[in-house]
């Protein structure tokens, strides 16, 4: 599930921050290709999708290409949603009754001439690019792909020229993402730091299981007692939950108020890798009676508050 902005990721870690700049030069370098392929390969949960929100929101890259578009590819993603999501992007309207057949054609339209940086995130089929994209970008001038995905299959089928893997962070860095995924200083919570290493190895150094661990602390008394009950959960949770992400997730969900919890789980009838927009979803919150009203604030209003505290505690 995604909330409807893709905003700009923090980034920690020396070398994070250089495979960013490095990624970016990369890009621009080969942006008079046509198209130049390139993917960002890792782990699920490991921040390929952070790395790659940091390039394609880089002013360089912003000013080198006429057409940029971000796609999210779900495991069984819809060949003309998909395609829509292109044109939308790209500031084509959408027009209802389009189909598989014409939206290719309409998009090599209007992508002629011009060059593109597109991401395909969080691929796990070739043919997304090869049956389906490839062909109606064939048109632009030069363009550059970049992918982001867990198997090193799909960069070979797909014929990638060059391939940056993200690797599991080290304790140190992981530390960073926690206090820092905490808004606070990291002398607030120095006394802590043994336990924090604790925490972070539970996570698997992943950097989506840290940033929604911290989310759960941050809501937590910064003491030793408080840290501990977080370690003893995982240790609980374990023989349920297949992985760390998952535990991480589950914690995250287990502290959430009745009332927010209700919420998140409706959102599990959208679609995996769906955009749920904030005025869409509180209105159907609103609509199944799960918003509490308050005296002296709008029953919208309050809606919009759970929807974004789901997005602060990293489940939207």
């Amino acid at each position: 599930m995604r909330s409807s902005n893709l905003v700009e990721p923090n980034l920690v870690g020396k070398e994070i921050i250089h495979a960013s700049r490095k990624l970016v030069n990369f890009v621009v370098a080969h942006k008079d290709n046509k198209p130049y392929k390139l993917a960002i390969v890792g782990t699920g949960g490991v921040g390929k999708t952070t790395l790659a929100q940091k390039i394609y929101n880089d002013q360089q890259i912003k000013g080198s290409f006429k057409i940029h578009a971000w796609i999210c590819v779900s495991q069984d993603y819809n060949e003309v949603t998909l395609l829509k999501e292109v044109l939308v992007n790209i500031g084509v309207h959408d027009e209802q009754g389009e189909t598989k057949g014409e939206l290719p054609k309409k998009l090599a339209e209007t992508i002629e001439g011009k060059s593109f940086f597109l991401v395909l995130d969080d691929v796990w089929h070739s043919n997304v690019w090869m049956d389906l994209l490839r062909p109606a970008l064939h048109k632009t001038t030069s363009g550059v792909l970049l992918v982001t995905t867990r198997d090193d299959q799909i960069t070979r089928r797909i014929g990638v020229e060059h391939t940056h893997r993200v690797d599991l962070m080290s304790v140190e860095v992981g530390w960073e993402l926690l206090w820092k995924s905490m808004n606070i200083d990291e002398k607030e919570v120095q006394n802590l730091r043994n336990t924090g290493i604790e925490i972070i190895r539970k996570c698997g150094c992943l950097p989506l299981a840290i940033k929604v661990t911290a989310s759960v602390l941050a809501s937590r008394d910064r003491t030793e007692n408080e840290w501990k009950k977080i370690l003893s959960k995982y240790a609980c949770s374990q023989s349920m939950l297949l992985d760390e992400i998952e535990e991480a997730l589950y914690l995250s969900y287990d502290e959430l108020p009745p009332r927010l919890k209700q919420c998140f789980l409706y959102c599990a009838l959208y679609i995996e890798d769906s955009v749920i927009e904030c005025d869409e979803v509180t209105w159907l919150w609103i609509a199944e009676g799960f918003i509490e009203e308050q005296q002296g604030q709008l029953i919208e209003d309050m809606a919009e508050e759970y929807y974004h505290d789901l997005i602060h505690q990293n489940l939207l």
